[in-house]
């Protein structure tokens, strides 16, 4: 079995769950993130954890690297 590898994302951000689309950009932008008009990554991977309704925001996380298992 190969081994997993352990990735710590590059950017964490908090955001509030009710946040405009426009504002959510600029926050991700300015995080450094680089999304395109729609939020989507342009490169790496963006893993978004939405508010489950005990807590008021979401969660983003990006990996500015493969996230992966190390070759065999």
């Amino acid at each position: 079995m190969p081994k997993r590898t352990i990735h710590n994302a590059t950017v964490t951000l908090k955001l509030p769950s009710d946040i405009s689309a426009s504002a959510e950009l600029t926050a991700l932008r300015a995080a450094g993130i680089p999304v395109d008009s729609l939020g989507n990554a342009k490169r790496g991977f963006l893993f978004v954890r939405s508010s489950n309704g005990r807590s008021q925001t979401n969660i983003f996380r990006w990996f500015a690297g493969n996230v992966g298992q190390a070759p065999g």
